[in-house]
């Protein structure tokens, strides 16, 4: 299945505009990095406070950061595709990309779960108070997916390339 879809980009306007375009790929990087940079930037703050950490800064506070993670999430997922698509062989082996991948997809499950279950009740939230056992729990496997994605990212170049 991968190896079909590999094959189905690779030669393709998308893939050949990637890899014909010499300033596209920095520009990727520089764009990846700055989301990259929002998103765990504002998820870092974000979920130390669900953890019931930083109770200084009240909770609405807080949800307002969540659009600048949205912006970041949106930032990589667009560079993301593309490096991809640049370059389809390459990432589809590649093992730390993969556990990236399904770390994103705990991640954005984690994102549901706190859309439907904690974003609801926190205009109810003491503003400086403790947060709900689910609240903390959610943050902690964000924290930990988050660090996942960063640090597999960075590695991809390094593992499991073949």
């Amino acid at each position: 299945m991968m190896e079909s879809l590999v094959q189905a980009i690779e030669g393709g306007a998308i893939n050949t505009w990637v890899l014909s375009t010499y300033w596209l790929w920095p520009l990727l990087e520089i764009i990846h990095f700055i989301g990259l940079s929002l998103l765990l930037g504002s998820m870092l703050i974000v979920d130390l406070r669900l953890a019931g950490y930083l109770r200084q800064i009240d909770i609405m506070s807080m949800h307002r950061l969540l659009p600048w993670a949205a912006i970041g999430f949106a930032m990589n997922m667009v560079s993301g595709f593309l490096f991809f698509f640049g370059d389809p062989g390459r990432y589809s082996i590649n093992i730390g990309f993969r556990i990236k991948m399904v770390l994103v997809l705990i991640a954005g499950l984690n994102v549901l779960v706190f859309a439907l279950k904690i974003n609801p009740l926190i205009g109810n939230w003491e503003p400086h108070g403790d947060t709900p056992g689910l609240a903390k729990a959610i943050a902690w496997i964000s924290l930990s997916t988050w660090t996942g994605v960063l640090l597999l990212g960075r590695l991809i170049p390094y593992i499991g390339t073949g």
